[in-house]
């Protein structure tokens, strides 16, 4: 939406009101009809296992909340995945919790639910322990109503105390767990709900999904509950506005500030990062896109298509010489099918030496796309990287997958329903996404072991129930 769109649809480009709180006359139900809040989402505290990333990151996030406390906001709300982890790195939990506190210390209440990186099923995560002292409010326990009711599910509305804004919110899970949720929700329960209402997911939904993430699990709008002003969203890692159908309230993603994966770092480089300061008076007014400073990204493309090894190895020296590096986060993306040579033959150990003793923050280099010739015709046609390849053994796997003779027949249908077929080729790719982490750096190996574990069981939640 931009600002014709915002002008058009009754929304203000800018705050107006820098460091000012709300001082309107108090509604007629308590509180106040104009104010102002941030939404967040998606801030990953503890990505990332190089050193210099991850503080990075966390030096955005206090940049973040540092705004927050100098607009003098109402409240925030923060669309989950505050963490990367359930169980990140102590030193991260406790530089999260030093920002917790000062934003509460300035009067300034916070609303959270978990994302589907910081959510566990089989334990207790971090995000609880801040919640239990105080830190924020949680969105996250909906009421289920009994089988009368046809076990609907009524999440809770918080009332915040100056503002009267009423928050109510759904957690995100891996695999999108939580559209079981969406699915049985009381959606008479919530439209009842009276005053400016706010309702906060963490979910990606199918008709905003931007390109790169065509292939990420998603639910339709229309399991949005109906009646709310404001959807603060998490999940998708783009920056999002729009609006439900009709007169439907806005839905917005902020995005994420570092994010936790290389593709956010190339995404960082053509699109500004932070967080949306909402102002309302008694509807949304005004819609403000906060960035937050970043390291500058640089990204050296090279082709190898059709090229050898000996011209993939020049350009990726000429773009290294090219420019300073001093202080970027440099990325270097190889790919293609070499027509002579193979990948090992070019030095990008020697590009990455080279790129650090020039001063870069650090350097992430992608070559899994260069390919040699004889290796794309091993393979028996000439297209696939990493991903399509999995994804054909996956399938070739899958089709002829048969339980054991000697399981249970009831057990054996469940296993057969997880892992044969399509369902079988999707459960691998879960869990091959949760085991493609790695460890951060000072984290102890139990408690990696533990991370990895917690992921797979998410992946797998049916053999669990099983279990």
């Amino acid at each position: 939406m931009d600002d014709a769109q915002r002008a058009g649809a009754g929304l203000a480009t800018g705050s107006g009101r820098r460091g000012e709180r709300a001082t309107a006359p108090a509604s007629p139900g308590g509180g106040l009809t104009a104010f102002r809040f941030a939404h967040l989402a998606d801030l990953h505290v503890g990505a990332w296992r190089e050193r210099s990333l991850a503080s990075a990151n966390l030096a955005a996030a206090r940049a973040a909340f540092e705004r927050c406390i100098e607009e003098r906001v109402d409240f925030i709300v923060i669309a989950g995945d505050l963490f990367d982890a359930t169980l990140p790195e102590l030193g991260f939990v406790r530089e999260a919790a030093e920002l917790l506190r000062r934003v509460r210390d300035a009067g300034i209440p916070v609303y959270m639910t978990y994302g589907s990186h910081d959510f566990s099923p089989t334990a207790t995560s971090v995000i609880d322990v801040l919640e239990a002292a105080g830190l924020f409010v949680s969105l996250m326990a909906p009421e289920i109503a009994g089988e009368a009711d046809g076990g609907l599910v009524r999440p809770r509305f918080f009332v915040d105390e100056r503002t009267g804004a009423r928050l109510a919110g759904l957690s995100g899970r891996q695999r999108s767990l939580e559209r079981g949720y969406y699915e049985r929700l009381d959606h008479a329960h919530l439209a009842a709900e009276p005053g400016f209402k706010i309702f906060v997911f963490h979910s990606a939904l199918d008709e905003v999904l931007p390109e790169h993430e065509q292939h990420a699990e998603s639910m339709p709008r229309a399991y949005l509950p109906t009646g709310f002003d404001y959807y603060a969203g998490g999940h998708i890692h783009s920056r999002i506005e729009s609006r439900l159908p009709g007169d439907g309230g806005l839905v917005v993603y902020p995005g994420p500030l570092l994010g936790h994966q290389y593709g956010d770092l190339e995404r960082a480089r053509e699109s500004s990062r932070g967080f949306y300061i909402v102002t309302v008076d008694r509807v949304v007014t005004g819609l403000e896109f906060v960035e937050v400073p970043l390291p500058p990204v640089v990204l050296h493309e090279i082709p190898g298509e059709g090229r050898t090894a000996a011209e993939v190895v020049e350009d990726l020296r000429e773009a290294v010489s090219s420019r300073s590096h001093e202080g970027t986060i440099a990325l270097v993306r190889a790919r293609g099918r070499l027509a002579a040579g193979r990948p090992n033959d070019v030095p990008f150990a020697e590009a990455r030496a080279a790129l650090e003793a020039q001063g870069a923050l650090c350097v992430k280099i992608s070559r899994g796309g260069l390919r040699a010739l004889e290796e794309v015709r091993s393979r028996g046609d000439g297209t696939g990287g990493k991903g399509e390849i999995e994804a054909r053994v996956l399938a070739a796997r899958c089709a002829g997958f048969e339980p054991a003779p000697t399981l249970d027949p009831e057990v054996a249908a469940r296993v057969s329903a997880g892992f044969a077929g399509e369902q079988g080729t999707a459960t691998g790719h879960r869990v091959l996404e949760a085991v493609a982490v790695e460890p951060v750096e000072g984290e102890a190996a139990r408690n990696f072991a533990d991370r990895v574990r917690s992921r797979v069981a998410e992946a797998l939640p049916d053999l669990e129930e099983q279990a």
